[in-house]
């Protein structure tokens, strides 16, 4: 299984390409023809829910500061020291466990589980 995921800005390019490389579609706020870098995270939850996709970041105002229930879904990069690999390899084996449809926030640590 895999993801349809929205990428935002706080997102190392790395990690999107070793995603992508492991099949998820991965968009970047930057190729949203609606929204950009600067995108207000409501902005981001709709782009998100109209196309779909989880919102993959480190930014933990998508669920303190807004209704995760508005959200497709959210997976929250909690360890800031992992590797682009490392979320990679956790965003993958979550995909392995976890339908998307059935994700409203996961966070990736090193003990996901």
């Amino acid at each position: 299984m895999t993801y349809r995921i929205l990428a935002d800005e706080n997102v190392e390019r790395a990690t999107i390409n070793y995603l992508q490389k492991l099949g998820h579609d991965v968009e970047r706020l930057d190729d949203a023809s609606d929204l950009g870098f600067g995108a207000d995270d409501a902005s981001i939850i709709g782009h998100a829910r109209d196309h779909d996709r989880l919102i993959l970041t480190q930014d933990d105002d998508f669920f303190t500061e807004h209704d995760v229930a508005d959200a497709a879904g959210i997976i929250f990069q909690k360890d800031q020291t992992l590797s682009a690999r490392e979320v990679g390899d956790i965003v993958h084996e979550m995909a392995q466990y976890l339908d998307q449809a059935e994700i409203s926030l996961e966070y990736v640590s090193r003990d996901w589980q």
